[in-house]
């Protein structure tokens, strides 16, 4: 069996669509398909994708924004593409490759499914093509190919538009578990993490707000920042006034799993989420989880147990739950620990790799079986 894995964009290997396709594409292999990619750019992605050994196909003019032009150009390349290798099943990922391979995969005749990582359509000042892809996703709706949502927040808001419940389907993402059994309570400030790229969807102005406020009480914290994008430079100088030690920007690694193990609680600011990847590592790993009400992130945090969700763009209620952490250092266990059941019971990887390989019709049981 041969199965297609397309994504939109190259530049970036921190993101959760990124971890996906790499975690979906070694499962599928070990299964015995052979996995084939197509990737917008020629980027790191391509690179690490290829040193992994797959064969992966550079779609250099693809763009993320919309470009008339360079899309027919893409399609075109994407319907010879899937001519070409001829796989049973293509599998897309993010919204722009989401459309056209869905176009692409239903001109050549072949099964596809399209997994968002998150709904394009979601209604902030942030998100400024919302209606855009709100009009397309409804019209693409009449394509065969199915919809794939990380959580039922997205299966939702499909079904809000008036896409057929018949094309939806929830396959939660999932994450492997990690955790320092050394790891102890210190008397050292509390270390929040975070790892998030310099895009529009993360909200670090609010994340600097709450810092500041807890700076201005005289409360002690240091921030770990790993990521990387188009806006590091404006997200630095949110954070440049800070004492020297206080926030640490940490780049882009491969281990974030290590380094969460050896912070206290994981914090994600967003204007909106799917199911967040980043917050199930750090479920994985036993860590309390503040995070912004957006997407799917209720899905993932019982409220005052395993962490707090605060409303979108509220840095007073951020401070408020960072502080929870900094009076009371014991909460971080207690709810690190909560957390680490709740991914047991729903999120572990291995229970979504059997969804998709199932789905897809890779493994037995599936559907071309």
């Amino acid at each position: 069996m041969k199965i297609l894995i397309g994504m939109t964009r190259s530049d970036t290997v921190v993101s959760g669509s990124f971890k996906h396709i790499c975690q979906i594409g070694e499962k599928f292999r070990a299964e015995g398909a052979e996995v084939i990619y197509a990737i917008g750019g020629n980027g790191d992605a391509i690179t690490k994708l290829r040193a992994a050994g797959f064969k992966v196909h550079a779609l250099n003019d693809l763009k993320r924004d919309l470009s008339p032009l360079s899309d027919i150009w893409s399609l075109l390349k994407l319907i010879w593409l899937i001519i070409s290798e001829s796989p049973q099943v293509c599998s897309w990922h993010t919204a722009k490759i989401g459309a056209l391979g869905r176009i692409a995969a239903m001109l050549t005749f072949k099964r596809s499914y399209y997994v968002p990582h998150g709904v394009p359509f979601v209604n902030t000042p942030e998100n400024k093509g919302f209606k855009k892809y709100e009009r397309l996703e409804k019209l693409l709706s009449y394509l065969p190919s199915k919809i794939i949502g990380v959580c039922e927040f997205d299966k939702n808001e499909y079904l809000r538009i008036g896409v057929p419940d018949k094309k939806l389907l929830v396959i939660r993402n999932g994450m492997l578990g990690k955790f320092d059994d050394t790891w102890e309570l210190t008397d050292k400030p509390v270390n929040f993490i975070t790892a998030a790229r310099f895009e529009d969807q993360k909200d670090y102005t609010t994340l600097a707000q709450a810092c500041d406020s807890l700076l201005s009480q005289g409360k002690p914290f240091t921030l770990s920042i790993y990521g990387d994008g188009q806006y590091e430079a404006k997200v630095k100088q949110l954070f440049a006034h800070f004492p020297e030690g206080v926030i640490n920007f940490c780049g882009v690694v491969d281990n974030f799993a290590e380094k969460l193990t050896q912070a206290d609680v994981f914090i994600l600011s967003s204007f909106w989420e799917g199911l967040p990847r980043s917050i199930i590592e750090a479920m994985a790993c036993k860590k309390a989880v503040i995070a912004s009400d957006v997407g799917g992130c209720s899905e993932l945090i019982i409220e005052g147990e395993s962490g707090y969700l605060i409303p979108i763009r509220d840095a007073s209620t951020m401070a408020i739950a960072m502080g929870e952490y900094i009076n009371n250092k014991a909460k971080t266990v207690s709810h690190g620990d909560a957390a680490y059941e709740l991914y047991k019971q729903k999120y572990s990887l291995p229970v979504m790799l059997e969804s998709y390989a199932k789905q897809y019709g890779v493994i037995k049981g599936g559907v071309n079986n």
